[in-house]
């Protein structure tokens, strides 16, 4: 059986573009929805570490394109912290892209990671896709509630 490389979802965001953007893209938004951003650098190659309660370190990442309020896109070791022999810098990282587009009814987010295919031994392959599948559902999920909430009425 041969299994998907990536993880797609989509949703429509009840805000304008560049809110939805400001929510992807700023720390201190990210945090309310996705996990704490400790630190970015917000430019193409620039660094960026988002730490969650239930891990003992930071997962870094670098940041890969930034099309201002389209697509916003980051590369980081998926799954390599419950494997000690590996290190981030040694891990083939996946590839998180979220593009934006503008709808009538409001923004369709549409997220993709990709390459668990790529991904080295001892990394449980489809493991990792669904841990990665399941997360990413619960911080859309959170997404949607926190720009619900944050909505001008």
């Amino acid at each position: 059986m041969i299994l998907s490389d990536r993880i797609e979802r989509t949703m429509l965001l009840p805000v304008p573009r560049q809110r939805a953007w400001d929510a992807v893209t700023k720390p201190e938004q990210l945090a309310r929805w996705f996990g704490v951003v400790s630190a970015m650098d917000f430019r193409v190659g620039g660094a960026i570490q988002f730490t969650w309660e239930n891990e003992p370190c930071p997962y870094p990442g670098v940041i890969e394109v930034i099309e201002p309020i389209q697509r916003f896109a980051f590369r980081w070791p998926s799954y390599a912290l419950g494997h000690p022999k590996l290190t981030f810098a040694t891990v083939p990282g996946t590839l998180v892209e979220i593009t934006l587009e503008e709808r009538a009814e409001g923004t369709l987010l549409t997220l993709v990671e990709s390459g668990f295919a790529s991904l080295p031994q001892p990394i449980p392959t489809e493991e990792a896709k669904r841990v990665n599948q399941v997360g990413w559902q619960e911080c859309l999920n959170g997404l949607h509630a926190y720009l619900q909430s944050q909505a001008v009425v």
